[in-house]
């Protein structure tokens, strides 16, 4: 897809799905970096446990220590193997362009590990607390996505909406819970917003789904046997940013501001 195309079907959808955006040794590298800390961590458990599966190490860990658990996970997102992709120049080339902007804030990237035992999904939201207003995700699967295994679903053109209120859109998404899927399955219910229909693609591992802040989107649950990895990296316009302009702002826009003012 050219950069015209590119930024065309962006602004126009909401998104777009780029194959093979990360390579099989950029994938591989992650999960070799995840694995030595895992390693780590185990070794002060239970230094016996030799299993090579990364995802029975993981549910290990979890299952034994929790809390070691989540010290591993805090860290991932320091690793160079995700900082490196996050910071690479075809990320960044493709943010720039859709965010029209020599100069791009680079979030922390993560690594999201859902795994079957606890099946959780994400309710949709759209991408606030954010530096910005207006912020390209880049959602990345480690592996293979299909409907077994959950994964994305979206709301393509509901960006075009601005930032959206309704009850308790003042939360984040893990906050609101349950009952916030209730309340967005009613706001699409109604008339002006019926058009707007889900969309849940098949993805190969480095595909990448590359969506605007206010798409409305949130995961399935994970129904496999294994975990889905996903790598997530956000890239925030400088034009946006309240922080550059306000002195009383934090730097991060709090979830109970209109994002459409900025």
């Amino acid at each position: 897809m050219n950069k015209k195309k590119l930024y065309n079907s962006f602004w126009k959808n909401g998104y777009v799905i780029i194959k093979n955006l990360i390579s099989k040794e950029e994938i591989s590298r992650i999960y070799s970096q995840i694995n030595d800390l895992l390693d780590i961590s185990l070794d002060k458990k239970n230094g016996t446990f030799t299993s090579k599966s990364l995802d029975k190490k993981y549910l290990y860990l979890k299952e034994k220590s929790p809390k070691l658990k989540s010290h591993m996970y805090d860290l991932t997102k320091y690793c160079d193997s995700l900082i490196k992709i996050a910071g690479s120049q075809k990320l960044l080339k493709i943010s720039k362009l859709l965010l029209e902007s020599k100069t791009v804030f680079v979030d922390t990237p993560q690594v999201r590990i859902d795994h079957p035992k606890e099946r959780l999904n994400l309710p949709q939201h759209q991408e606030l607390n954010q530096i910005s207003k207006d912020v390209i995700t880049f959602w990345i699967p480690l592996v293979n996505i299909s409907k077994k295994n959950g994964g994305i679903y979206f709301r393509p053109k509901t960006h075009e909406l601005g930032h959206v209120k309704y009850k308790n859109s003042h939360l984040s998404a893990m906050q609101g819970g349950k009952k916030r899927a209730k309340i967005i399955n009613q706001l699409f219910k109604r008339k002006e917003y019926r058009k707007y229909k889900n969309l849940a693609p098949n993805l190969k591992a480095g595909d990448a789904v590359i969506f605007h802040s206010f798409i409305f989107h949130g995961t399935n649950p994970n129904l496999s046997k294994n975990i889905r990895w996903i790598y997530i990296s956000r890239h925030n316009s400088i034009n946006s940013a309240p922080y550059l302009k306000d002195e009383t702002t934090t730097l991060r826009i709090p979830y109970d501001k209109d994002y459409n003012l900025f």
